[in-house]
């Protein structure tokens, strides 16, 4: 942006004067200080033609700026809206996002997903808050590629765990004793939506996610 105008002859910098906080200018700073530069020109000394259009030239491009950014912001709002109705859309819908949350709700059965990328032997382990392992299942040995556990709230012990939240974390070996590397998702039926804030969030019971988070979108098995 424009940041200084030179060469005004008699100008009162009090009459015009800006945040001095802000270095920039905006479009009507710029040209207040553009017509005050011609007002208080020296005619013995006027304003040299080049200079002249070049100054010109920032106000053009000032100006531009301005209208692009407008546009930028209009796109925004209508972006934020459609996706409003996207979201509403997924109530009812089987998602995967990214992340390793399971939202464990009473007499439900909790769900996470991941991917491979070789052959291995998969153990997948629940932990609570606090980091701690409340559960170790094994998986078996899977091809590489997309797999899914379901998880019904136990522990190690068989005793069935409070509702909340849970990590959970997949470890896979391969055949040469070399761990390779999972990807986590989070996975389950999205039941309600929230739009009060500037982006609308979807929830898999009370586990929130963002939209950007959602990676794949299907019908619940019940519907197909």
């Amino acid at each position: 942006m424009i940041t200084d105008v030179a060469g005004l002859t008699g100008y009162n910098a009090s009459e015009y004067e800006t945040d001095k906080t802000d270095a920039s200018i905006g479009q009507d700073e710029f040209l207040q200080l553009f017509l005050a530069q011609l007002n208080h020109q020296d005619p013995l000394n006027p304003l040299d033609s080049t200079e002249f259009s070049a100054q010109l030239a920032q106000f053009s491009s000032l100006e531009q700026l301005f209208n692009v950014n407008e546009n930028l912001e209009s796109l925004k709002g209508i972006e934020s809206g459609g996706n409003r109705f996207q979201a509403i859309e997924l109530i009812g819908k089987e998602i995967e996002a990214e992340g390793n949350i399971i939202s464990l709700e009473e007499n439900e059965m909790g769900y996470g997903s991941y991917t491979i990328e070789e052959d291995a032997d998969c153990t997948v382990y629940i932990r609570d808050i606090n980091g701690y392992t409340v559960r170790e299942m094994s998986l078996g040995t899977l091809n590489a590629g997309p797999h899914s556990f379901n998880w019904d709230g136990r522990d190690n012990n068989g005793d069935i765990l409070n509702e909340g939240f849970y990590a959970f974390e997949i470890e896979a070996m391969t055949a040469s004793g070399e761990y390779t590397y999972t990807e986590t998702r989070i996975k389950g039926q999205i039941d309600r939506v929230n739009m009060e804030g500037d982006e609308p969030l979807v929830y898999i019971g009370e586990m929130a996610l963002s939209m950007s988070q959602i990676v794949d979108v299907s019908l619940p098995d019940d519907t197909l």
